[in-house]
């Protein structure tokens, strides 16, 4: 983990306590909980004080602009300022006076009223369920159709996702079940060749149509690893970067 700027949420840890403890608000654990789930998750972080400090400066930052600041996240944030602690991880002169402008200013800000409590919505984690070896129809922006096969599955803080390789496919109707199981894998149209890739799964109902399960099960060209993401609402352009395929 490391920070890129002196602001309080330039920096990986930060950036993930910000992140998880809207996650937790948001699936309904009230600020106590979300803090005893945060410190038992964190516990290795919270041994070493300089992570400690981006811990706890990062928390009270983000409870604060919720309204959900609470007196032993407050407290503790503002001995690591007091101290002096996460200062000393900054060398560069100019990068330290910048740090401790930011802290000075959060420290203010900890010390007056917070603004009334906000509602944090629960995020939407995707859930693939497609089987290993699974073939999916994926309709191009042309109305082609493509295929992608299932290879394998990775889980994150957003949900499940299936990994998939894509077969050497664009035609306008779904090819029968003999000549999918024939098809050879499409590798990306550089140097890099990459073959497999991280599918999120669409979220609106025009895109959703795009992506039919049609019922056929083969054995995948390799396990996975070394695999890229194709996100929405980027896949359309990623294929056509990636594979060539729009």
């Amino acid at each position: 983990m490391g920070a890129w700027g002196t602001a309080i949420f330039s920096d990986d840890l930060a950036a993930d306590i910000k992140g998880d403890f809207r996650d937790l608000i948001g699936d309904g654990l009230s600020g106590p909980e979300a803090v005893d789930r945060l410190t038992a998750d964190y516990r290795e972080a919270l041994e070493d004080e300089h992570e400690a400090a981006v811990f706890w400066i990062a928390l009270a930052a983000i409870q604060w602009k919720l309204g959900r600041l609470d007196d032993r996240t407050r407290q503790n944030a503002l001995d690591v300022i007091g101290r002096g602690t996460d200062l000393s991880r900054w060398d560069d002169p100019k990068d330290l006076k910048a740090r401790e402008k930011v802290l000075k200013e959060l420290k203010i800000q900890l010390l007056s009223p917070q603004p009334e409590t906000k509602k944090v919505p629960r995020r939407i984690r995707s859930d693939n369920q497609w089987a290993v070896g699974e073939v999916v129809a994926f309709r191009l922006l042309s109305g082609k159709w493509t295929l992608l096969r299932t290879i394998g599955h990775h889980a994150d803080k957003g949900g499940r996702s299936a990994i998939c390789e894509l077969l050497d496919s664009s035609t306008r109707e779904v090819p029968p079940v003999d000549v999918i199981n024939r098809l050879p894998v499409r590798r990306e149209v550089t140097a890099r060749g990459i073959s497999q890739f991280l599918f999120q799964e669409p979220r609106k109902k025009v895109d959703k149509a795009r992506v039919v399960r049609i019922g056929v099960l083969s054995q995948p060209a390799q396990k996975p690893g070394g695999y890229t993401a194709l996100v929405w609402p980027f896949v359309d352009r990623l294929m056509k970067k990636l594979f060539g395929l729009e």
